[in-house]
């Protein structure tokens, strides 16, 4: 296990490249004010400049779920080594080139954009769900000896998200559009994780903050 401030660092890094890829998210949206005449209405604008407008909020709600998820994942650990560094990586990047596959959708070959776009939030959740395993692996990473961390352990491995963008994705190489509408399930997720537990018996998750 790697030192401590050496975890504080990979966590404030990971926070400051999202804070980077919402930034870059937002930027083609800053020169639409340039372009607008004096005489433009609301609807006019929002028929212009829908598509992005609705790309800027899609992403923007996908990549504050998965950072809360990130979030909500790591106040269980306390330490990291050289595997869970790695899936990290894996993790930025995802979110890093949400912006690009972000300006896709909004362009000519949205056909194929939007399961490129499903894809790679495919790839973010399965890396998830890869950090809460290595933990899970490792119990030393962890805080075992909080009460939460012993109820997040006794519950069974999240795959709602991997789950429901895989469904999107195949909707998607069919439906492009269903298959967007169908990334508003990921809000879901605490609840349905909650539901199963119940159902199950067991602990039900901490909500994310």
């Amino acid at each position: 296990m790697r030192t401590g401030r050496g975890f504080e660092r990979l966590v404030n890094f990971t926070d400051a490249v999202i804070a980077i890829a919402v930034t870059l998210l937002v930027l083609p949206l800053v020169e639409i004010p340039g372009e607008l005449k004096p005489d433009d209405t609301m609807g006019e604008i929002l028929d212009e400049h829908g598509g992005e407008l609705g790309a800027f909020v899609l992403s923007f709600l996908v990549i504050w779920t998965f950072w809360a998820a990130h979030h909500h994942v790591m106040e269980y650990f306390r330490g990291y080594d050289y595997l869970l560094m790695r899936i990290h990586m894996v993790f930025l990047f995802t979110m890093i080139s949400l912006p690009f596959s972000t300006q896709l959708l909004t362009g000519e070959h949205f056909d194929w954009a939007v399961p490129f776009y499903i894809g790679t939030l495919l790839v973010s959740s399965l890396t998830l769900v890869a950090i809460s395993a290595r933990g899970r692996s490792k119990p030393e990473l962890l805080h075992d000896d909080r009460a939460e961390v012993r109820r997040w352990l006794a519950q069974p491995l999240s795959l709602y998200r991997p789950v429901v963008l895989t469904l999107a994705l195949v909707v998607s190489l069919f439906s492009p559009e269903l298959g967007t509408y169908l990334l508003i399930l990921l809000v879901f997720d605490n609840v349905v994780d909650r539901l199963i537990a119940k159902a199950r018996g067991l602990p039900a998750p901490d909500p994310e903050d």
